[in-house]
């Protein structure tokens, strides 16, 4: 692989990483409830997810699950389904305006779990299969040994998603902490993160394979 193919790859991949979809919005969303941390953990699943891609697509199993259309579609609406419960939980603790001793006492989702969230969610994301099955292959030289190129790829993708994400959600819990702060805007974070989840679910909805 040159120079300039990576190069054009690298800018590719980044620049989709910074488009809000359903990875962002959810790490987003977690971020503003659950903080910098959590929201890390929700990065890394993603980017489990894009692992298992990546190592599908080496083998040639990617194009596949794309065509698989009713085991696809039932794995993307379980997750609009989940993403959206979490949304309006987080709604529904908004309209009742949860104070600070309650939300300081209230259980917060361990880092696995997160982890589990977020790659499950990759998997099923409609957007994911777009870039691995159509987008991906143009940058692999068919005449060469794609594994090594593939590993290139999956190293430089993973990479500065993981910065893209880790940006998002440290935004987030930012903007969620300072809100937190303020008890009279309290019920604003759990609105927003409820929205940033519904909208991870509208996105996993619509979006729609090759």
């Amino acid at each position: 692989m040159n120079f300039s193919i990576w190069l054009a790859f690298f800018i590719t991949a980044t620049v989709a990483s910074f488009v809000p979809g359903p990875a962002v919005l959810f790490v987003m969303g977690q971020g503003m409830r659950h903080g910098a941390r959590k929201a890390i953990a929700a990065n890394l699943g993603i980017l489990s997810g894009n692992a298992i891609w990546f190592t599908a697509s080496a083998i040639g199993l990617a194009a596949l699950v794309a065509v698989a259309a009713p085991v696809f579609t039932a794995i993307r609406w379980l997750g609009v389904a989940y993403l959206a419960w979490l949304g309006l939980g987080a709604w529904r603790d908004a309209l009742r305006g949860t104070d600070a001793t309650r939300r300081a006492a209230a259980p917060v989702p361990g880092g696995f779990r997160m982890w589990r969230q977020g790659t499950l969610l990759q998997l099923a994301n409609p957007k994911a299969i777009l870039f691995f099955t159509a987008l991906l292959p143009q940058f692999v030289d068919a005449t060469r040994a794609i594994a090594p190129q593939i590993l290139v790829l999956a190293v430089t993708s993973i990479g500065s998603e993981f910065v893209v994400l880790a940006f998002y959600g440290w935004l987030a819990a930012r903007g969620g902490a300072l809100l937190v702060a303020q008890p009279r805007l309290a019920r604003a974070t759990d609105a927003a993160a409820g929205t940033c989840l519904v909208g991870a679910g509208i996105g996993l909805a619509l979006v729609r394979p090759a």
